[in-house]
């Protein structure tokens, strides 16, 4: 090497001593330990420069650290101060959300900064803000000034929020100051102080608000607030102003806790100013109450108390009414509330625990009389039962049991007294013969009866006794034929036919004799029932000699999903059955008897299932004594494949007692435009029972709901406004609707 050769080298090493040129990855600020974990630097270009303590990136640069990443096209980071300036194409990404803009600075250590030219993007409740300058005050809170906040995607957005200046706190609220609301950026409200929720949960807030017009209500406006009190708990307080009779103030808590744990009560009250109803405060109280005590003790509770008769019909709409909260507390608990149209509302509580051989109950019922024409109900508390299991009679193939029950009565007017009732029952099983199974049950009931309170028709002695037997003797078959199960294809069905015949014997009565505190002292049929075959859960208490024989039809399909589990889908299930009475009458409700004919109507009843996308369901009673049809009951639902539209019908007939049909479609005509219609008519009266039409209209943030609802007794119009991302109720409950899919077998 010569002369010049050496000097070159030497210019090189001066060089490279002041500054280093990189294309690779580079860890920051070692041998720092940084909250976080350490920072990394890339870019396709790095510099650095001694003197300053400087790195200077450019071309597709990215600083990470974790699960946050910043990149832009140019970045500077200073080793001395740990802040990062950063332009051109800036984004800050940490999760799902996203922070950009076209020029920033931040501090790598605390992770705070500014970005001007900005935009801010919470992924899971959709929520934007766009501003002129956000600063990063904290790990998960922001700042912004002259912003607008929005969910929607539009450059122009449907609806938008303008505030001078604004705080965002994640898991809490943006707060804004002077603030504007606007429909299509033109202003339509103003706000001195404005929140809006911005929680990735669920969020306090203002539910959507819904609008109405009844003819007997007036203008209905409901405004409710959602209060996320914690994990395990929440509120709603709704606001409700009816123009024709006044303002109603309701509240609503709800609380989940461990397993099926669960409570749920709700209030409105009102005082109407309409001045045609019978009482001038209304109001109603119902909730349900799902609690386990321990590991053996568990415990259910229903509320429903109503001021009057017509409260129930009058206010059944909106985020108020019966039916969505019964729908609501059947899907949490498992049970709901009575119709609208009953009279009289239950109040109950029951504490159980099971043992080994028993279960032990506690309950009480409350009876809410609403007509005053009416008998008063006898309450029940407190109740007592002990129902055991079938123990085993020694060695023999007998098995015993008793059914027990104490519950004291009580009304306002009326009859009040005890009832214990004693049942114990010995059962036999058995196969006589191959592919036969008998089965026989014989029991003994005791019920003693005592007064406290007698009326001018009730037994006038105190104390009184109902001595009755029971049999029944069953023999039935099975036969099972599989088809397509050796063709090697994992699909193939069963059919399964199971003939029986039954005998029924349970003595007659007299019920005038006895106290009657509830219908199941006096009787257990009702009259559009009078000619109907004895079957397995009637559960009849007196007066019936009577053969049932008859069949029941299954068709169950069997497959595998790709994970090889077995998927069991039942296809068809028939049944037919008849009986042969050797009386002539029933015990009505009433206590009075029922005629019935001496062989029953012909009962067939079915559901069948060909496709997935079809279901149908069909009841049948037909008269031996050329009477045609003494009752039938069909439906059939139509599903899409992807089950985005419905159409179900449905007939109801039962012969001098019934005469109804019922439709429901739903129909989702588009990706944004979705529409139902109800229909139900009477064909008794000729009347129409009730009409509603609905249209959903559903963008990307934001959506209306129009209903119409025609009622015998009004008319009533609804509008309902929501925006996707603001407001998320708790939803989690023990309850389960089976679903008649398939299942994994």
């Amino acid at each position: 090497m010569g002369r010049y050769g050496v000097w070159i080298c030497a210019i090189i090493l001066v060089l490279l001593s002041a500054a280093g040129v990189w294309s690779a990855e580079k860890e920051l600020f070692k041998p720092d330990q940084l909250e976080g974990g350490p920072w990394w630097l890339r870019a396709e270009k790095l510099t650095y420069d001694a003197p300053s303590h400087t790195y200077t990136a450019e071309g597709r640069v990215e600083i990470r650290q974790g699960d946050r990443r910043l990149t832009a096209d140019w970045v500077q980071v200073n080793e001395a101060t740990k802040i990062a300036r950063l332009r051109g194409n800036v984004v800050l990404v940490q999760g799902e959300d996203i922070f950009s803009g076209q020029e920033g600075e931040f501090n790598l250590v605390t992770r705070c900064g500014e970005m001007k030219d900005a935009r801010l993007f919470l992924h899971r409740n959709h929520f934007q803000v766009k501003s002129d300058l956000i600063r990063k005050t904290g790990e998960y809170s922001y700042r912004a000034e002259n912003s607008t906040i929005t969910t929607c995607d539009a450059d122009l957005p449907v609806w938008s929020f303008s505030a001078r200046r604004l705080e965002v706190v994640l898991e809490g609220y943006a707060t804004g100051q002077n603030a504007l609301m606007k429909l299509a950026g033109l202003p339509v409200l103003y706000f001195p102080y404005a929140v809006l929720p911005v929680k990735t949960e669920r969020q306090s807030g203002i539910l959507m608000p819904q609008f109405g017009q009844h003819r007997a209500g007036g203008t209905v406006v409901e405004v409710p607030f959602y209060w996320a009190i914690n994990n395990h708990a929440d509120a709603t307080f709704y606001q409700t102003v009816l123009t024709n009779r006044g303002y109603m103030q309701g509240g609503e808590l709800r609380r989940r806790g461990y397993q099926e744990a669960a409570a749920t009560i709700r209030g409105f009250t009102l005082s109407d100013g309409s001045g045609d109803t019978p009482v001038n405060h209304r109001y109603w109280v119902a909730g349900m109450i799902n609690q386990p005590l321990d590991d053996d003790w568990q415990f259910r509770g229903t509320m429903d108390k109503v001021s009057d008769v017509d409260y129930l019909k009058d206010f059944n709409f909106g985020y108020m009414g019966l039916n969505r909260y019964s729908r609501e507390l059947l899907a949490d608990f498992g049970r709901n509330l009575e119709q609208e149209d009953v009279p009289t509302r239950i109040s109950t509580g029951m504490l159980a625990r099971n043992f080994s051989w028993a279960n032990l109950t506690a309950y009480g019922k409350y009876y809410q009389r609403l007509r005053a024409d009416d008998p008063f109900p006898a309450n029940q508390l407190p109740g007592i039962a002990l129902n055991s299991l079938s123990l085993p009679v020694g060695k023999t193939p007998l098995q015993f049991g008793v059914h027990s029950s104490y519950t004291n009565f009580y009304q306002q007017q009326g009859l009040m007294g005890q009832r214990l009732d004693l049942h114990p029952q010995l059962w036999l099983d058995a196969q006589p013969l191959p592919g036969t199974s008998f089965s026989g049950r014989v029991g003994f009931r005791e019920t003693f009866f005592t007064l406290e309170e007698h009326t001018s028709t009730s037994p006038q002695d105190n104390y009184q006794a109902r001595q009755l037997y029971d049999a029944k003797v069953s023999m039935a078959s099975s036969w099972v034929k599989d088809y397509g199960r050796d063709s090697g294809d994992s699909k193939f069905y069963r059919h399964i036919v199971r003939p029986e015949v039954t005998y029924w014997n349970i003595p007659n009565f007299d019920p005038h004799r006895l106290p009657a505190f509830d219908p199941y002292d006096i009787g257990w049929v009702v009259r559009a029932n009078r000619n109907l075959p004895i079957r397995d859960g009637d559960d009849p208490i007196g007066g019936v000699n009577a053969v049932t024989y008859g069949f029941t039809s299954h068709l169950l399909s069997r497959d595998q999903n790709p994970q090889g589990q077995a998927l069991v889908a039942e296809k068809l299930w028939f049944r037919f059955s008849q009986s042969l009475f050797f009386n002539n009458t029933f015990l009505g409700l009433d206590g009075t008897p029922q005629f019935h004919n001496r062989v029953s109507d012909f009962l067939g009843e079915m559901e069948f299932y060909p496709f997935r996308q079809v279901a149908t369901g069909l009841e049948l009673g037909v008269s031996p004594y050329r009477e045609g049809f003494n009752r039938t009951n069909a439906r059939i639902t139509f599903l899409d494949s992807k089950r985005q539209h419905l159409f179900s019908v449905g007939y109801l007939f039962v012969k001098d007692f019934a005469k109804q049909i019922n439709v429901s479609t739903y129909l989702n005509l588009f990706k944004s435009v979705k529409t139902w219609v109800t229909y139900s008519n009477t064909f008794e009266t000729n009347n129409k029972l009730e009409r509603q039409y609905g249209l959903v209209i559903q963008r990307q943030c934001w959506g209306v709901v129009l209903s119409y609802t025609d009622r015998p007794d009004d008319q009533r119009i609804g509008v309902s406004l929501y925006l996707p991302g603001i407001g998320e109720r708790l939803r989690k409950g023990p309850g389960l609707i089976a679903d008649k899919g398939e299942r994994p077998d």
